[in-house]
């Protein structure tokens, strides 16, 4: 009996032992652990030229914040980044797609970038605080920080303009449906009467134009009846000339329809058929009043 519970002991440790073993070696491996691989987070530009900006090439208004690693990892980094002050905001730049870093796994580098505009409106200097921190514990990043200012503010002096004539006239039975027919051009004089050139002087009907780089002073707005191929119809009603004008980034805008001729007169290429249509007041280079005349 005795050497029975013996035998049961023995195997009794034997099982403890092993068990002691096996955890000793399971503890051993979770105690191996690795220290979070450190991310370098650099971001080159630090001024940005809004009066310099070109729409057609992104190059000029680009921020680009870039994230590496030393060594490839095997699953991905990824770095959220966020504007955390400045006195900017959202409709002076935007994140050119995420606004994350992503280091894909077998990789050690990523980038984002962010786009600057220019909003032509008065905003003067500005500044674009950015931050950024690791998304995960398996990656760390020091405190990051990285302020842009965008300097020499660009403000819109265009004026868009918008010259019509269209309408739909009846005579007795005869309806003439458009009066696009008719070919109107917008010239611009100086408050001399000078003419200083064409605003718009295509055969479009609408004509669509734009002023800018003016001086200050003022001038005069001008309809020239370039060819009217309906004069021999009979009709003496008045050709309804509108001018509709605009300034993107700015509250100057309005339609002026108070100017007219009638169907009756010829076209000419000599200006002899104008109609005033509006005196325009510039100052400070980009501020315009438009008075009807």
């Amino acid at each position: 009996m005795k050497k029975y519970i013996k035998q049961i002991g023995l195997l009794a440790l034997s099982g403890i032992l092993l068990t002691a073993c096996n955890e000793d070696d399971n503890t051993g491996d979770a105690m191996t652990t690795s220290s979070p691989t450190n991310i370098t987070l650099s971001a080159l530009t630090s001024t940005i030229d809004e009066s310099a900006i070109d729409a057609d090439d992104s190059s000029t208004y680009m921020v680009t914040f870039s994230a590496s690693i030393p060594a490839a990892v095997t699953q991905d980094a990824v770095v959220d980044v966020w504007q955390s002050g400045g006195t900017a905001d959202t409709n002076d730049y935007h994140f050119a797609g995420d606004d994350y870093i992503i280091i894909p796994a077998g990789s050690t580098s990523g980038s984002i970038s962010v786009e600057v505009y220019q909003t032509g409106d008065i905003e003067g200097d500005e500044t674009l605080v950015f931050e950024a921190a690791s998304r995960d514990g398996y990656h760390s990043l020091t405190p990051f920080s990285h302020t842009v200012t965008i300097t020499n503010d660009y403000i819109n002096d265009v004026l868009d303009l918008t010259l019509s004539w269209d309408a739909e006239v009846v005579n007795g039975d005869v309806t003439i449906t458009s009066l696009c027919d008719i070919d109107y051009d917008l010239l611009l004089a100086d408050d001399g009467g000078n003419l200083l050139g064409y605003i718009a002087g295509t055969s479009a009907c609408p004509e669509h134009g734009s002023l800018s780089g003016l001086a200050d002073g003022t001038y005069y707005l001008l309809a020239d009846l370039y060819d009217n191929p309906l004069v021999d119809y009979g009709f003496t009603d008045a050709i309804p000339i509108t001018l509709e004008y605009s300034q993107d980034y700015f509250p100057t805008s309005g339609v002026i329809s108070n100017a007219s001729q009638t169907l009756d007169m010829p076209g000419a290429t000599d200006f002899s058929f104008i109609t005033g249509v509006a005196i325009l007041e510039v100052s400070g280079g980009y501020n315009y009043t438009l008075t009807g005349l």
